[in-house]
């Protein structure tokens, strides 16, 4: 369980009068387990991929399974329950509720999935601890270093214990070092656990870590 399949998927916009296409026909295939990169420059379409693989978003045509379900034969509450299920997201901006404390941010996912308190008190408390957090989790987001925040996203994205994460530009506004210590926490949780990861960057240096690196241009996959 784990993996991820996209079939001949483009995704079209509407800007104004104009059709912009972000993808183009695009196929990949992701086994249980695996730990790959999405490349390209801005604009590429990596964070749109990522959409549509968590269901955020809906291609134009094409189809996505997760663990041979196609997304598009779900309703709304099929395709909810697969999200709080299967799917974390590790977003770049980090997406923190910056009123609520780190421990509150990483238990919001799980007041969704109605876990007893206990329940969801120790689990919390376990990733924040996994994340190095455990001394921070009273803190709120504005009290924490960049890192820091990353980490809180990475433990919101595990406290439901997904198949898979999705991680858009999880470095991108960290700096080398910061960003070298989350992309090592993603790789011992992917060993550990068995959690199948799928990053988009453009650093090179982030690139070299990832086990399979599928790159994007204008849309296209033009190597993997």
């Amino acid at each position: 369980m784990g993996s991820v399949s996209v079939r001949s998927v483009s995704k079209d916009y509407v800007l104004g009068r104009t059709l912009v296409r972000a993808l183009h026909e695009v196929s990949l295939e992701v086994e249980r387990s695996e730990f790959i990169a999405i490349a390209g420059p801005s604009g590429s379409g990596k964070s749109t991929l990522l959409n549509l693989v968590s269901a955020i978003d809906s291609p134009t045509s094409g189809e996505v399974l997760i663990d041979g379900v196609s997304l598009q034969s779900l309703d709304d509450n099929g395709l909810s329950d697969l999200r709080s299920e299967k799917i974390g997201f590790i977003f770049q901006t980090f997406n923190l509720i910056p009123v609520l404390s780190a421990y509150e941010n990483v238990e919001f996912p799980l007041l969704f999935k109605r876990r007893g308190g206990g329940i969801a008190a120790s689990r919390v408390k376990e990733v924040l601890a996994r994340v190095g957090l455990e001394d921070f989790m009273h803190h709120r987001p504005d009290e924490l270093s960049g890192g820091q925040r990353q980490r809180v996203a990475v433990a919101r994205a595990l406290v439901t214990d997904p198949l898979i994460v999705l991680a858009d530009e999880p470095t991108a506004n960290l700096d080398s070092e910061t960003g070298q210590a989350v992309i090592d926490l993603m790789l011992e949780i992917n060993r550990s656990a068995g959690t199948t990861f799928i990053f988009s960057t453009h650093d090179p240096s982030v690139m070299a870590h990832a086990r399979r690196v599928v790159r994007l241009v204008d849309g296209r996959i033009v190597g993997s």
